[in-house]
């Protein structure tokens, strides 16, 4: 199991730093259900500094822990569709 994890903190860092790079926005959730809409800043070897560009963290700068994300993903914008 500690395998695994270290294998999911490095592909987690390995994210992080191609999302800095191509400046990707990024869609994150901990284990403690926080939600973040943020842009990459800064990637270290066990963590990540990230500033929201949306939601209840919008303007705020976070520490997030590679071991403590549950989900990291591409921030992808949903379009409405209008019904007539």
């Amino acid at each position: 199991m500690e395998k695994e994890l270290k294998d999911k903190v490095e592909r987690y860092k390995a994210k992080a730093d191609i999302f800095l790079n191509n400046n990707t926005q990024a869609f994150i959730v901990d284990n403690q259900g926080n939600y973040f809409f943020c842009n990459i800043r800064k990637v270290e070897e066990d963590f990540v500094i990230v500033y929201g560009f949306a939601g209840k963290r919008k303007f705020e700068q976070d520490k997030i822990y590679f071991v403590d994300v549950v989900r990291f993903e591409e921030y992808e914008e949903k379009e409405e569709v209008l019904k007539e």
